[in-house]
Parts: C-alpha cells; sequence; structure tokens
C-alpha cells in the first residue's frame, strides 16, 4: 500500500472510529456516550463551584462509575451509585468520561 492510500484510508474515518478515537483521549463527553454503557468518569469539566459541588453530592466525581440509561438531545438519564437522575445539558457536557 502507498503512503497516499494509507493516509487516504486513515482520514475515511468511521463514526465508530471517531468514537473509540474520542475514548482513547479523554475528551468524550457523557453527551457523546452510548446508552446502556457503563463508563469511568475521568474528569468533571466545569468552572461552576456550585455545580461541581451539586454532581460530587450525586458521587459524580473523577473514579466513579456512570451508567448512561438514555439521552435525549438536551439531557440523559443515568445510574450513578445506586441512585438514577435526569441530568440537563449543561451538566452532561461537564462530566468528561
Amino acid at each position: 500500500m502507498s503512503i497516499a492510500a494509507a493516509i487516504n484510508s486513515n482520514l475515511n474515518l468511521t463514526s465508530a472510529d471517531k468514537e473509540s478515537a474520542e475514548v482513547k483521549t479523554g475528551t468524550m463527553s457523557l453527551l457523546d456516550a452510548e446508552p446502556g454503557q457503563t463508563y469511568t468518569i475521568k474528569e468533571i469539566n466545569t468552572d461552576d463551584d456550585e455545580m461541581n459541588s451539586f454532581l460530587f453530592r450525586l458521587g459524580c466525581y473523577s473514579g466513579e462509575p456512570i451508567t448512561l440509561i438514555s439521552k435525549k438531545k438536551n439531557s440523559c438519564i443515568v445510574v450513578i451509585k445506586d441512585g438514577r437522575y435526569n441530568l440537563d445539558k449543561m451538566l452532561s457536557e461537564a462530566i468528561i468520561i
């Protein structure tokens, strides 16, 4: 295979390849995740102390498993510890998995 063909084949990534690349780099938010899967929270990406405190009280912090039950355009239903929560878009985007 020529170098040009190898480069072109790498540029034509499927959506699954893009998602796995996002997982490897750690830049995937909860809104990008697949329903029915359990992920480990890598970080909470927010400068808002109140939001950070709220998520911490739910049990949502780095290293904690989180299961995405379902998602819609602007919200996610998740299981953290043994509680089920509906998180809005702002909260869901702050959770990096």
